[in-house]
This record gives C-alpha cells, sequence and structure tokens, in this order.
C-alpha cells in the first residue's frame, strides 16, 4: 500500500506498507474426482433426457461417513458466480427439503422389526383395501390390494397399507423416537454451509402416524435420507457424514485427519441385516425390477412422492428418487439418485432407478466390486 500524487506516482517521502499474505493451507475432500465428474455429466444429460426441473446424485461411502460424490443440477460456474443466478447458490442436498415418499419405508421398516413389532414374514391382516380415518381415505399407489401380504412382499410392492400396518404396531412414539434417531429432522454436522436442524412433525395422530410411515407427511433432506440409510448399509451405526478429510497447513508441516465418527448404533446388526435382504427382494421383484444388474446383487428402493402445496399436494408434480447400496453384504457405496418433477414420467421406476443402476455399473468398476450373479442365460445353460 503507497500514498500517490494526483498523477498516481508515489510520494519520495512516504514509506510502502507492505503486508505479506499468508499461506493457506491445504484441503483434501473426500470427493473421488473421478466419480464426482461421472455424477456430474450423468445428472446433467438425465435431468434433460427426464425434462425434470432438478435433480441430486450423492454417493456415501457407508462404513466411514465419507462423501464420494455430491452432485446438484442445475449449478452455477463457481469462476463466474457473479453472473450466476444466486438462488443455485445453496447445496439442495442440504438445505432443500422434500417429502421423501417411499424410500422412506425403509426406515419404517427397519424401526418396527427392531421394536420387535414385526418380522419380515408377518402377514398384514389391514391390507385387503384401502385405510379409512374418518373423512380420509389412504390408498396405495396403484389402488390394488394384496391380503395377507408379508412385510418383504410389501416393501417391493412399496404396499402403503402394509406400512401403516407396520407403524401402528410399533406405535407413534417409538416411531417417532427411531426416526429421531436415524437423524431425521437433525443437522449433518458436516464442513459445508447451511447445515441446520429442519422440521421435524409435531403431530402425530392416527392420518399423521399413517402417512408418515410411507414418508408423505414428514419433510427431510437427501443427506439425512441418505446417512439414515447408510445405517441399514453399515449394520445399524449410523457414520456422520463427512466431505473433508484432511487439513496440511505449511507453516507447521502439520497434517490433521478428520476423524471418522460414529454417532450411535440406531438398529442392531441383525434388524439392519433382515432389512437388507427385504432390500434385494425390492430391487429383484419390485417396480423396478425390469432394471435390476445381471451381474452384481443391489439392495435398494424407488421412492415417488407427491410435492406439497398450500393446502394439499399437488398430483401432476412428483418427486422420483432410488436409493441403494451394493453389495448388499459388505457395502461399498450407498447411492441417491433424485429427480424434481421429472416431465417424460413421474414414475421413479422409469426416470431415477434406471439411472442409479446406470451409474453402479461404472461404480461396481470404480471401487473394484466383483460380480456376484450369473446372467440369466448362464444360469439357465443357454
Amino acid at each position: 500500500t503507497v500514498l500517490t500524487d494526483a498523477f498516481g506516482r508515489q510520494l519520495s517521502a512516504e514509506q510502502a506498507i507492505k503486508d505479506m499474505a499468508t499461506q493457506g493451507r491445504d484441503v483434501t475432500l473426500t470427493i473421488r474426482r473421478d466419480l464426482q465428474f461421472l455424477a456430474e455429466q450423468t445428472l446433467a444429460e438425465s435431468v434433460e433426457k427426464y425434462q425434470a426441473k432438478g435433480g441430486e446424485i450423492i454417493i456415501l461411502d457407508p462404513t466411514t461417513g465419507d462423501i464420494l460424490a455430491l452432485a446438484a443440477w442445475p449449478q452455477f460456474e463457481q469462476s463466474q458466480y457473479h453472473s450466476s443466478d444466486q438462488a443455485h447458490f445453496p447445496n439442495p442436498s442440504l438445505t432443500s427439503l422434500y417429502e421423501p415418499g417411499s424410500t422412506l419405508k425403509i426406515l419404517t421398516v427397519a424401526a418396527a422389526i427392531d421394536a420387535g413389532a414385526i418380522t419380515p414374514d408377518t402377514q398384514c391382516p389391514n391390507c385387503a383395501a384401502a385405510r379409512r380415518y374418518g373423512k380420509y381415505t389412504i390408498r396405495t399407489w396403484n389402488d390394488v390390494y394384496h391380503p395377507n401380504i408379508t412385510m418383504t412382499e410389501a416393501l417391493a410392492k412399496s404396499d402403503n397399507t402394509a406400512m401403516i400396518y407396520a407403524a401402528e404396531q410399533l406405535g407413534a412414539e417409538q416411531f417417532r423416537s427411531y426416526l429421531k434417531k436415524f437423524g431425521i429432522g437433525s443437522r449433518i454436522n458436516i464442513d459445508l454451509q447451511g447445515d441446520r436442524d429442519t422440521p421435524f412433525p409435531e403431530r402425530w395422530g392416527s392420518v399423521e402416524l399413517a402417512t408418515i410411515s410411507f414418508g408423505q407427511g414428514v419433510s427431510t433432506t437427501s443427506l439425512q435420507l441418505i446417512k439414515a440409510v447408510g445405517a441399514i448399509a453399515n449394520d445399524g451405526f449410523l457414520m456422520r457424514p463427512r466431505i473433508v478429510k484432511g487439513v496440511f497447513d505449511p507453516s507447521t508441516n502439520e497434517y490433521t485427519e478428520s476423524k471418522k465418527t460414529t454417532e450411535a448404533q440406531v438398529v442392531a446388526a441383525e434388524t439392519a441385516r433382515a432389512v437388507t435382504q427385504m432390500l434385494v427382494v425390492s430391487a429383484q421383484q419390485g417396480e423396478a425390477q425390469w432394471i435390476q444388474s445381471p451381474t452384481h446383487t443391489v439392495a435398494g428402493k424407488t421412492g415417488t412422492s407427491q410435492i406439497a402445496t398450500a393446502g394439499g399436494y399437488d398430483s401432476s408434480k412428483t418427486i422420483a428418487s432410488y436409493i441403494g447400496y451394493a453389495p448388499p453384504t459388505d457395502p461399498k457405496f450407498v447411492m441417491l439418485v433424485k429427480f424434481t418433477e421429472p416431465g417424460s414420467s413421474p414414475w421413479a421406476a422409469e426416470t431415477a432407478a434406471p439411472v442409479w443402476y446406470d451409474m453402479a455399473q461404472d461404480l461396481f468398476i470404480s471401487l473394484n466390486i466383483p460380480p456376484d450373479r450369473q446372467p440369466r442365460n448362464e444360469q439357465d445353460g443357454v
């Protein structure tokens, strides 16, 4: 900093003030460059293909909590942020609330099984027709009903009435407690701006209990959901997601590693493994079975939720998502693919699920996950 005359010439009698810049610390992220590029490229192409308003892809290591990729669309060009739409600055995976729909059913059955309220083979005695609560009628997504359906079959068929039965057997107080343990409504405690607690349902009457059981009437964020499902993949242990792996200080030559943090064991390991097997059946026999991997076993679940509006829901708009992990017995990744208001089809089985499996094929190679299934023609001896 110097003093000058009107022509910009330094005044000879004045001394320049020199402030030495502080050499900054080097930050190492958990993000894998190759997987981040893959996620961003796939997401941009898929949002255009399915005519969606927006989308997200998150890839997480459930054993450490490391975020391997975190992509959102629309996004902004960081080098030109001053000319970008400021509405795109917040990270939607951390700050945007949505009702998760059927992906929350994973937590419903996990809580009910862990509490001893049901088993995977429990039959639903109240699933032969729609459920009625006064002036409200709650139906299945396709208005098809299955008397005495088992909980495993119900998760695969995404049966709302069976989830209601599981939640009623569990009870509102226990269900509420389990969702809190899974981290729904709570901040992630991650090194990203915008991390905060989110609204959690206060009223838990019979109608609210019913709708929350299948993922409507409760709001969450994408990072909250993948964190919770990651606990199922990790034998019930809830890991704190992290995006900063470590920091190097050049002035001291010290490297400080960000330690992985186990926040709680939400459900017993036996419960987590039972739910995992249910999710394997869901992936192989559910709505998205047509797109399942021919080479790798996957535990996964679709979710198609309506978008809440003032006084109700907009039936013409949905959020389509697919969440799953592989391999089921020793997961190397949990991935969430989510589209907001897809225009080509409202259903997750026709939008989010195909993208999830396309991405997974690349992850199997990048993460060195060997095949554990034979293609059908080899199984049949053809």
